[in-house]
């Protein structure tokens, strides 16, 4: 209802949803894809929105939601681990292994965005990154490094920054 009634008044909407590339139904060539960072405080701690949009921002292929916490409330969490709260890529479903002309799916959007939250963790101290995953989606996280540790896939990082 609201959607019809912004659309009656000529106004846009602007809100994750209404400029995910899949709904929109739209195709944009990768080299009018950028990364934007915005850094804010958020419950005490410091959060991260790493985000794939066409110059215009008008069109959201992917995020990133990190989180440096204040207080961790799990044993796996401490002052020094980053979580990845929401990881998503955009766009018109293509099966692993398919390829999609002009789709953003399986070009390596979620994995940049991964080691970008990684670049960010490193270069605030952080000992490691904590994803907040799914089960079926561990495998991919393995593949980049990570590992089990409670209920979060973990990379942990050497005390100078390096991936272990």
């Amino acid at each position: 209802m609201v959607e019809e009634e912004m659309k009656k008044r000529g106004l846009i909407l602007n809100d994750i949803r209404a400029r995910e590339i899949g709904l929109a139904g739209k195709k944009i060539g990768a080299e009018r894809i950028i990364l934007h960072t915005l850094e804010y405080a958020a419950s005490g701690g410091k959060e991260f929105f790493l985000s794939f949009e066409d110059k215009k921002r008008s069109l959201l292929v992917g995020f990133l939601r990190l989180r440096f916490p204040f207080a961790p409330h799990r044993k796996e969490i401490t002052r020094k681990t980053a979580i990845v709260r929401e990881l998503h890529i955009y766009g018109q479903e293509v099966g692993i292994g398919k390829e999609g002309k002009g789709n953003v799916q399986h070009m390596g959007y979620g994995k940049k965005l991964l080691q970008k939250a990684e670049e960010i963790a490193r270069k605030n101290g952080m000992d490691k990154l904590a994803v907040i995953s799914g089960i079926g989606a561990r495998e991919y996280y393995r593949k980049l490094g990570y590992s089990l540790e409670g209920a979060y896939m973990v990379k942990r990082f050497h005390s100078d920054g390096r991936s272990l």
